[in-house]
């Protein structure tokens, strides 16, 4: 019998996030089926075949992934101008015929979860993954929500309606947070089962990091992400360079104040070198405004190449003493390798994952309170906690390692 799996959902591996997503998954299938073979959708196949070359398996393969049909991106449109006329019909995108046909001989799909379940990227996003999964069930394969985020939809029955109706066909669902574990049992499904999410099994790849690291190491690296999409959350421009100011003056802070240096992480970044939704491009734009002399920026500042892929970047998240971040993953990345860490948090992921694994949200900064004092706080407060966090991590990682890997009960 042949194991192959499709993945549903996905579309680049720009996102370390979504690259992490499918290591974590197809590692813990291989170790349970080790002759499984996986497709992986893409829009720049050789480029990601370039990032995922340091991988020590040869059962990815990529194939064509497929933009947004005009159809309904129309429909975005008018839903967004009269969306009580629009929702009268949800469009539900296929798979086209031509992809469909790569597809025949495979064993089930799995939608890979992170926030595609949610509407972080728009209602027309979330109809055409829903899509995705009714086309591909198509025949009778089974499709799997795997390690979700789901929701919370209450704002817009309509849509609510639409999830739950198309989430009812799937075989398997699994969630990474209680919230969405709980949102779901009260919408009446059953078969949904509570794991966490598979990027904490990706193992990181060691490499000579020694180039990026700071010159003068002090007493260990904060490593720092902060994400263009955190712009979104301020109102008006004059509120972003507020928000940007902030962010310099605490990376001036550190260094003024403490024995720390700083090396400034990228966790997203696009693989065709665009500076669009890139982590480091925004990084770099913030660097050049730290006013310190050129020796000590070069001495205690440094900022991580773009070209990391997903487990190089964990790799070096591990070699941090501490790590506040504003991508999911990149978080995820610190707390499954024991790194102190605060999640600049702008989605309820960084708010569910946090109260799962520390019990409260103490080490959260929501994306509307970032200020020089606020970031100061927390970085005070990972360090006035630093035995605790590394304790607590190191008692709790295996165990949602072990979680993680009970999704695939919902597969074989």
């Amino acid at each position: 019998m042949i194991n192959r799996y499709y993945f549903l959902g996905h579309e680049t591996l720009s996102n370390r996030g979504c690259e992490a997503l499918i290591r974590g998954i197809s590692s813990i299938i291989f170790e349970r089926l080790p002759d499984a073979e996986f497709l992986v959708p893409s829009f720049n196949i050789q480029g990601d075949k370039k990032q995922w070359i340091l991988d020590n398996y040869n059962r990815i393969s990529f194939v064509s992934a497929y933009k947004l049909p005009l159809y309904t991106r129309i429909w975005g449109r008018l839903d967004r101008a009269v969306p009580k006329l629009s929702r009268l019909c949800f469009p539900s995108p296929p798979i086209p015929k031509d992809i469909r046909r790569q597809l025949g001989d495979t064993t089930a799909g799995i939608l890979t979860g992170g926030d595609v379940i949610s509407l972080e990227y728009g209602i027309p996003a979330l109809l055409k993954f829903l899509g995705q999964a009714e086309s591909y069930m198509i025949g009778g394969r089974p499709v799997i929500l795997w390690a979700a985020s789901v929701g919370p939809f209450n704002s817009q029955p309509d849509v609510e309606k639409y999830v739950v109706k198309k989430l009812a066909a799937f075989s398997g669902i699994s969630v990474r947070e209680t919230s969405s574990y709980t949102y779901l049992k009260q919408l009446g499904f059953d078969n949904v089962k509570l794991v966490a999410d598979p990027a904490f099994v990706m193992m990181p790849d060691p490499w000579d990091a020694s180039f990026v690291m700071p010159k003068d190491i002090g007493e260990g690296i904060l490593g720092f992400n902060i994400s263009p999409l955190i712009k979104n959350f301020r109102g008006n421009k004059s509120h972003v360079l507020e928000m940007e100011k902030a962010v310099v003056e605490f990376l001036q802070d550190v260094i003024k104040r403490t024995n720390l240096s700083i090396v400034l992480i990228p966790h997203v970044d696009s693989i065709d070198g665009s500076d669009w939704n890139s982590d480091y491009c925004y990084m770099l734009q913030l660097m050049k405004q730290i006013d310190l002399s050129e020796d000590v920026i070069a001495a205690r500042v440094s900022l991580a190449p773009r070209n990391m892929n997903a487990v190089q970047t964990k790799f070096l998240i591990s070699q941090c003493r501490f790590f506040i971040g504003a991508r999911t993953h990149a978080t995820i990345a610190a707390w499954s390798t024991q790194v102190p860490t605060v999640s600049i948090s702008y989605s309820v992921k960084a708010l569910g994952l946090n109260t799962d694994l520390f019990g409260d949200l103490s080490y959260v900064l929501e994306t509307p309170r970032i200020s020089r004092n606020t970031l100061w706080e927390s970085l005070e407060k990972l360090r006035a906690d630093e035995k605790n966090i590394r304790n607590l991590l190191q008692h709790r990682i295996p165990q949602w390692q072990q979680r993680a890997r009970e999704a695939i009960d919902q597969v074989l």
